[in-house]
């Protein structure tokens, strides 16, 4: 008996590995090739903001953070919202029941006082307690939102769609630093669709590390610190890879919760997100696809390879430990809340292929590993360990990871989505983050996925909390009292949507 299930296991392992790596290998083929196609059909960012600056047709653009006690960052992240390049955009933060001195800060540094508002009720979020607007002309574009404690995200999120009228709207976490031209780059692939474009994602990385100034980041760099330098591997390879593999079928796992623009009437007939949802992302993009294809409509995707966000990454094992046991615990909940649309070519490419790899490669995968990794401590009490297979089996993983790490960073030099400080020192940062990965990283991110598990078995864990912030590093000399419309010469102090107070 023994020895059957000896087999059975290894046969399942062995075939198992085989076809990850093959879906791995395929989706960097796949990669290559849509950014290949950009890289042609794409123009430069020169040309895409001449092009939007003054046309008729750019459309309005929201972005929405949420912030739940983030004194030491809220500032300069607030001010880095508000240089964006874009002719028609404005910045919503929704202040979420904070216990600190967030809603000080903003109301002191921005000028706010209370003024009238309309909430619409599209989606369903705590009750909103007030809204503030500057009185200074040159903050114009910014609204912040006082709402009841919602404990999640996603509740946060609704909350500013409920007061939001822009076409389509940005999800960000309000620590996150965007590129100046991420809008204009995500709203050209709008633009230019044939089918209604209900979401464009962009690759994201950590800030840990990088130098900022007036709230830009003014040098891109590897983490000196361990954690974050797996990190930023992990993170180019998941957009550079992954997500622009899936996207070159017109099919994404999910727009990242930390930054993607959304079709705002999209998301709300699709019901808002999910208040209490531990994997909004994920969700909301399967409650989007469920609307459009229940409602017959064609629709698209788009993901580009250009950084546009950088977020702050935990830089602590607790708080990795914390944020990872939250994503594994959401994903458990997207399998269960959305089980009907996994392998059911009903729901288009995201059923038939994308939600089955996420099940198979991903949920299935810590469990296979775990259970491998106790197999095996077995095997070597009864000495029954083939040594030889072993280390050429292992070999075979070990070079694979290795090449998707080179891989990766052909395709960051390439696309140049990255502006290095020093180019050869990151690269060799991120080299030994790959050589040291399997041993070091991605066991304790199996071991977080397993507790993620154990949680929703146990319905334990459905707090959202965010991560601690330490700040980004910038330089000694700042211009604190810059001022947003100066530095960004699309900025325009009245063009807002006056609206959104109800016209009062």
């Amino acid at each position: 008996m023994w020895i059957t299930i000896y087999y059975i296991f290894s046969y399942v392992v062995f075939f198992y590995t085989m076809a990850a790596m093959i879906a791995l290998l395929y989706l960097a083929i796949r990669s290559s090739v849509a950014q290949k196609r950009l890289l042609v059909n794409a123009p430069d960012d020169d040309t895409i903001r001449y092009t939007l600056k003054s046309s008729p047709i750019t459309p309005s653009v929201s972005i929405i953070a949420p912030a739940y006690n983030e004194e030491v960052t809220i500032l300069d992240n607030v001010n880095s919202l508000l240089g964006i390049y874009y002719p028609n955009f404005d910045v919503i933060v929704v202040n979420d029941g904070s216990t600190d001195k967030t809603l000080e800060l903003l109301i002191e540094e921005f000028k706010l006082v209370e003024v009238p508002f309309i909430d619409l009720k599209r989606v369903p979020s705590k009750p909103i307690k007030k809204v503030y607007r500057s009185t200074d002309e040159q903050f114009a574009k910014l609204t912040v939102v006082d709402k009841e404690p919602g404990g999640h995200k996603s509740d946060s999120t609704n909350a500013g769609l409920n007061i939001c009228l822009s076409k389509y709207f940005i999800s960000t976490d309000v620590d996150c630093i965007i590129e100046p031209m991420a809008i204009y780059r995500m709203i050209w692939h709008v633009i230019n669709s044939h089918h209604t474009m209900i979401g464009v994602g962009a690759t994201m990385l950590m800030l840990n590390g990088c130098l900022v100034e007036d709230g830009r980041v003014v040098e891109a760099r590897v983490s000196n610190n361990p954690l974050p330098a797996f990190q930023q591997l992990e993170y180019m390879r998941s957009f550079l890879i992954g997500k622009m593999g899936w996207s070159s079928h017109n099919t994404l796992p999910n727009i990242s919760g930390g930054f993607g623009l959304l079709n705002t009437e999209v998301v709300v007939k699709s019901g808002g997100y999910d208040p209490v949802s531990l994997a909004e992302d994920v969700d909301m993009l399967l409650r989007m696809v469920t609307y459009m294809e229940n409602t017959g409509q064609k629709y698209r995707f788009a993901q580009i390879p250009q950084v546009c966000c950088w977020t702050e990454g935990p830089f602590s094992i607790r708080m990795l430990f914390r944020q990872r046991i939250r994503w594994a615990r959401g994903l458990c909940e997207v399998i269960s809340h959305h089980k009907k649309l996994f392998f059911n070519h009903k729901y288009g490419k995201i059923g038939a292929s994308t939600l089955p790899y996420i099940f198979i490669f991903e949920f299935l995968a810590p469990i296979l590993e775990v259970s491998g990794f106790l197999f095996m401590i077995w095997l070597v009490l009864i000495d029954a360990v083939n040594w030889n297979t072993a280390l050429v089996i292992f070999g075979m993983i070990y070079i694979f990871s290795l090449s998707l790490t080179f891989l990766v960073l052909i395709y960051d030099y390439a696309t140049k989505a990255v502006k290095w400080k020093s180019t050869w020192k990151s690269y060799l940062k991120l080299v030994i983050a790959g050589i040291l990965e399997p041993f070091i990283f991605h066991p304790f991110i199996t071991f977080c996925s397993i507790v993620g598990y154990f949680n929703f078995v146990r319905n334990r864990g459905k707090i959202w909390k965010p991560i601690k912030r330490k700040g980004a590093r910038k330089r000694e000399e700042e211009n604190n009292g810059s001022d947003p419309s100066q530095e960004n010469p699309d900025a325009t102090a009245g063009d807002i949507n006056e609206t959104i107070l109800g016209n009062v």
